[in-house]
């Protein structure tokens, strides 16, 4: 039950990952080629941002790098973080006077961003993710890989008694 639970995880994990991650995408090509760098920057300087400028070319990059990192399961934590911080000071600079509902311009679809966020930076990308790949755990010393636990194997991988230690015992000829 242990290992369909992880599988279901990493399925979650990635869907996630995918869904969003093209979403951020979609969000920083619109606010570049659509509403364009003047009329964001003209936004925040409305509720009187400084640096209005520089925070939306952040913004946008954000969305575009970030959300092409998370499709393929990259820097996920990192990510997630990154989430968090600008979901969270959307909300409070320019969401939360207008209510919760999206379509008051409320702060309910930041909160759905900033909670996934926190789950990448909880979860990570999962075993999915090219981050697994890359960054595999390590032991408390932070000297070697973990190994991966054996009842996760399949059933017909044989699973030694011992570790190996690099030296192996040949039975010796008598006569």
């Amino acid at each position: 039950m242990d290992a369909f639970l992880k599988v279901v995880r990493d399925l979650a994990l990635l869907v996630a990952r995918i869904v969003l991650g093209v979403t951020l995408m979609a969000h920083g090509w619109y606010r570049w080629n659509i509403t364009g760098l003047e009329d964001q920057t003209n936004i925040l300087e409305g509720v009187g941002l400084p640096s209005a400028e520089g925070l939306v070319i952040a913004t946008i990059a954000f969305e575009l790098i970030g959300g092409a990192l998370l499709i393929f399961g990259l820097a996920t934590p990192l990510i997630g973080l990154g989430m968090i911080v600008q979901n969270g000071a959307v909300m409070l600079t320019t969401r939360l006077d207008a209510g919760f509902y999206q379509h008051d311009r409320g702060w309910e679809y930041n909160a759905v961003l900033a909670t996934f966020g926190l789950i990448f930076l909880a979860f990570g990308s999962g075993r999915a993710g090219l981050d697994y790949l890359f960054l595999r755990p390590r032991d408390d010393a932070g000297e070697r890989l973990i190994e991966p636990d054996p009842r996760d194997r399949p059933a017909s991988y044989p699973v030694p008694d011992e570790p190996a230690t690099g030296s192996h015992r040949y039975p010796t000829e008598t006569s």
